[in-house]
C-alpha cells in the first residue's frame, strides 16, 4: 500500500515542484504562464483513494492529472479524435511514464506542509 502523505498540502508541493516537474521532462516554460495549480488543483480530489491504491501519492497524481491541460498531453486526454478519456485512468496508466521525473514528497519539508 501506498503512503499516504496526511501532513503535505498538495498545492503547496505543487506551487513548490511544479515547474521542477515540466522542467525535468524537458518542457519549454517559454510560453507558460503560472495559475494552473490555483486554476485546476480542487478537481483531483475523487481520484485521491483511486491514485493511492493504484500507488501513487495524491501530490503526485494531481502534477501528472495537471498535464492534461497543456500540450501534448492534452492530446492524449482532452483532445483525443475519441473525445475526453477519465484523466483519474489517464495518470494511472502514465505512473511509470511521469513518476521518475517528480520530486519526491518529504514531509520534513516546511513549505509543503498544511496549516493546521
Amino acid at each position: 500500500m501506498n503512503k499516504e502523505y496526511k501532513r503535505v498540502n498538495h498545492y503547496k508541493y505543487l506551487d513548490k515542484y511544479f515547474f521542477v516537474f515540466l522542467k525535468n521532462m524537458g518542457y519549454d516554460l517559454g510560453n507558460f504562464h503560472g495559475g494552473i495549480v490555483g486554476a485546476h488543483g480542487d478537481k483531483c480530489c475523487g481520484y485521491k483513494s483511486q491514485w493511492e491504491k493504484a500507488g501513487i501519492a495524491f501530490p503526485h497524481g494531481v502534477a501528472m492529472y495537471l498535464l492534461s491541460y497543456l500540450s501534448p498531453w492534452s492530446d492524449e486526454t482532452r483532445e483525443t479524435k475519441e473525445g475526453w478519456v477519465d484523466v483519474g485512468e489517464w495518470v494511472i496508466k502514465n505512473k511509470d511514464r511521469f513518476l521518475p521525473f517528480l520530486p519526491p514528497i518529504d514531509e520534513t519539508d516546511k513549505d509543503i506542509l498544511s496549516d493546521f
